[in-house]
């Protein structure tokens, strides 16, 4: 019998600040929202509907600025912020030129490969996940990548990937919108990274990131230039000549206003705790719930499992919110969730 280690206990103020009405297991989906996160959400809609709401939102775009900064190890001003991965892979795949080679894993999510399959003057090649250092060879222009794949929770060998992109002059492109927030994604070597906010970084949807190095964010051409994207937003919103910011902040979109506020509140509970010790404590939740049905353990805080017809609808009746995904059943654990959550997923499937 395969024995799960013991998840990481959170101090009690910490899952107290969430208030799940089901068993939630979806996180791959969208994360749950801490309580205060979402008193801000609600109190923004309220000021907006009383006219009473404040959209000079610099402050609060730049404290999210910095905090994605701190958990991919990039500096603030080599952080942009827009509304969507799709937005910000396209800034890369438009900065390629004619003739260039991409290689992404086979069955990746289409927000990180369809921008760069819309041109057709790419060569785009699709690998097995196993295969992806392995496959970034000469010719090779550009490797692009989930760390952890949408489908099943895969996770890329990113010091390989890396590795055997700078032995043959290739950049590196890492979604991180289903690892940042439990996985360390700190220092990856990638040329950029990206992400969404609304899943394990528990924000509202409608916030996505993306940072790189000065030299990868210099070959880039703001797609979307519009006027939150000046040197000095407020006063270079009028006219000609352009006068954009110089660091990443050209690439902006105009900011979701309501969204800001919890969106920091939580990156800051996230990096409260630790990235670490969420990451030991999701991996073991994931593993109980592996070992509870006679799967190998695993490294991922996503599971993905084959189950018969009809477990969807048995876990709904239980009040157990997973997902499915390329035809399997998909779970996914994060800081909120206890082991009487895996042992109620465990009762459903198991029965």
């Amino acid at each position: 019998m395969t024995i799960a280690p013991t998840p990481v206990q959170f101090p009690a103020v910490a899952r107290e600040m969430f208030a799940p009405a089901v068993t939630y297991l979806n996180t791959a989906s969208y994360g749950l929202l801490p309580k205060p996160g979402a008193a801000a959400l609600a109190e923004a809609a309220e000021r907006q509907g009383r006219g009473e709401l404040d959209i000079l939102v610099d402050d609060l775009v730049h404290e999210c600025r910095v905090a994605f900064g701190e958990l991919t190890g990039f500096q603030a001003r080599q952080v942009a912020t827009g509304a969507q991965v799709s937005q910000l892979v396209g800034l890369v795949a438009q900065s390629l030129p004619a003739g260039a080679t991409v290689v992404v894993p086979e069955n990746e999510f289409t927000s990180v490969i369809w921008p760069f399959l819309v041109r057709s003057d790419l060569t785009v090649r699709t690998v097995p996940l196993a295969e992806l250092a392995a496959a970034v060879r000469p010719g090779v222009d550009l490797v692009a990548a989930a760390v952890a794949q949408s489908a099943d929770g895969g996770l890329v060998d990113m010091p390989a990937v890396v590795a055997a992109a700078r032995a043959c002059g290739a950049k590196v492109l890492f979604d991180l919108s289903q690892a940042a927030g439990w996985l360390p994604v700190r220092d990856t070597g990638a040329d950029w990274v990206v992400s969404v906010g609304h899943k394990w970084l528990l924000g509202p949807k409608g916030m996505s990131f993306l940072a790189g190095t000065d030299a990868a964010l210099d070959t880039l051409r703001p797609l979307a230039a519009g006027w939150y994207s000046g040197y000095t937003p407020l006063e270079t919103c009028y006219g000609a000549p352009l006068r954009q910011a110089e660091d990443a902040r050209r690439f902006d979109l105009s900011p979701v206003w309501s969204v800001l506020t919890a969106q920091r509140i939580g990156l800051d509970l996230v990096r409260s705790i630790g990235i670490e010790e969420i990451q030991r404590h999701d991996v073991a939740l994931a593993q109980r719930l592996q070992a509870g049905l006679g799967l190998p353990l695993g490294n991922s805080a996503i599971v993905s499992v084959e189950v018969a017809p009809g477990t969807m609808e048995r876990l709904r009746a239980a009040r157990v919110a997973g997902s499915v995904r390329d035809g399997r059943l998909r779970l996914a654990c994060h800081l909120y969730n206890t082991e009487a959550d895996i042992d109620r997923a465990l009762e459903v499937l198991t029965a």
